[in-house]
């Protein structure tokens, strides 16, 4: 099991380069696990590639369905606040939420940011792979 962030779960759903294969491979085979926010994080992030005209709007409602269809699983991000709520001088609660999850499963945590994989306090494995 690893837990996915939704900047790789992104790159997973709609990338086209060299990133987004990487993540691919990276998770295949793999269960995914993720807080319940992630639908929302997904849905906002794939409307400001829409917007910003990044990503055409139909593929951007295909990549939903996409989502909606994964066996991802999602835990309840209250059971996360504690350690959300001790991370929070590094680092915004929302990525707080992928690190308190992956610690609390003892499994890797997966994003293609940079800057999560060096922020001090981190008790989980961060597997970059933007690089």
């Amino acid at each position: 099991m690893i837990v996915l962030d939704t900047s790789a779960l992104v790159e997973f759903l709609v990338g086209a380069d060299a990133v987004a294969a990487k993540v691919r491979d990276g998770v295949r085979g793999e269960q995914l696990a993720a807080p319940h926010a992630v639908d929302l994080e997904c849905a906002s992030t794939l409307r400001d590639l829409v917007l910003g005209r990044k990503l055409p709007a139909d593929e951007g409602g295909r990549a939903l369905e996409l989502l909606r269809s994964m066996n991802l699983r999602r835990y309840d991000q209250r059971l996360l606040l504690t350690r959300v709520w001790e991370l929070r001088h590094n680092m915004w609660p929302y990525d707080a939420a992928y690190v308190a999850l992956a610690e609390s499963l003892n499994v890797d945590l997966v994003t293609v940011d940079e800057k999560l994989a060096t922020t001090p306090g981190i008790r989980c494995h961060v597997r970059t792979l933007r690089n």
